[in-house]
């Protein structure tokens, strides 16, 4: 089992900063405190996007529709997580992000020690099966708990990327984010950013 990288640990916006700001961009305690179910750091993610918008003029725009009284409901809503767990509840934002990690057999032996099955909470989601791991993806959440117990690397990691959403609110007429992509690389964050943003825009 391979230990994580430890993070930065980087201050949270104050309150003063959040006031005044026409994004509403939040992060999960990975990119702050640190967590030990991280798989991304959110934190130099938030400033790549927060400089993104910027560069996009969506910060005038939104500046120039309030028209000196800017108010929560019209800021931009972005909301990053190192985990599924999701804790900064990126599925309600206008834009939001996840940390994902798919995990795959090898042909490493399994020793049967059930670690795996006894960690994950996703009932049905690994099973042993023939002395090897097999996978539920319609199940699995992709975390990577299983990966980190495993004492034989039976289990690994294949891939990590992000859950990439877009479009979800709460208020009067509340919706849950689409789900754009799914293990998304760092540049594909982006690419789909500056399409919700674009329509935002237009359509805010």
């Amino acid at each position: 089992m391979k230990p994580k990288e430890s993070l930065k640990i980087a201050p949270p916006p104050t309150p003063e900063e959040k006031a005044v700001s026409p994004y509403d961009i939040v992060i999960c305690r990975a990119g702050t405190t640190g967590c030990p179910h991280v798989i991304i750091n959110p934190k130099p993610i938030a400033d790549k996007i927060e400089k993104l918008l910027d560069e996009l003029g969506l910060g005038e725009h939104i500046k120039a529709k309030a028209k000196g009284k800017l108010l929560y409901h019209m800021k931009f809503k972005v909301a990053l997580a190192g985990c599924p767990n999701a804790c900064p509840q990126p599925q309600i934002k206008t834009f939001g992000i996840s940390g994902q990690a798919r995990p795959v057999a090898t042909n490493s032996p399994c020793v049967e020690c059930m670690k795996c099955v006894e960690i994950c909470k996703e009932e049905g989601a690994v099973k042993i099966i023939d002395a090897k791991p097999v996978f539920d993806y319609t199940l699995c959440v992709l975390c990577d708990d299983c990966a980190e117990v495993c004492p034989t690397e039976s289990i690994v990691i294949e891939k990590k990327g992000v859950k990439v959403m877009a479009n979800g609110k709460l208020g009067r007429h509340p919706k849950l984010a689409d789900v754009i992509k799914e293990l998304a690389t760092e540049d594909e964050i982006y690419e789909v950013l500056k399409k919700v943003v674009e329509g935002h825009m237009i359509n805010p």
